[in-house]
């Protein structure tokens, strides 16, 4: 499948302070103008029917590029981790 189709984010068990901090500087010095560029591509591509799932990849992908640290892209059908 093409990415992001097909696919989820979800929060790595292991993920711990660090990415939190991790997350807080990426989106200081990239995540939030990454995730602008995303969202304006999105509504130029909304505009043609052709275009709607692009997109609607385009907002999924800017919400992964808002805080990615701590994260991974997994393929939807895949069981999630039971947690004790």
């Amino acid at each position: 499948t093409f990415l992001p189709f097909g696919q989820e984010m979800r929060s790595r068990p292991d993920a711990g302070v660090l990415s939190v901090f991790g997350n807080i500087i990426w989106f200081v010095f990239a995540g939030w103008w990454l995730a602008i560029i995303h969202l304006v591509l999105a509504l130029g591509l909304a505009i043609t029917i052709i275009g709607i799932p692009f997109a609607w990849a385009h907002l999924k992908l800017a919400g992964a590029s808002l805080a990615p640290v701590g994260t991974e892209i997994v393929p939807r059908d895949s069981p999630r981790p039971v947690l004790y």
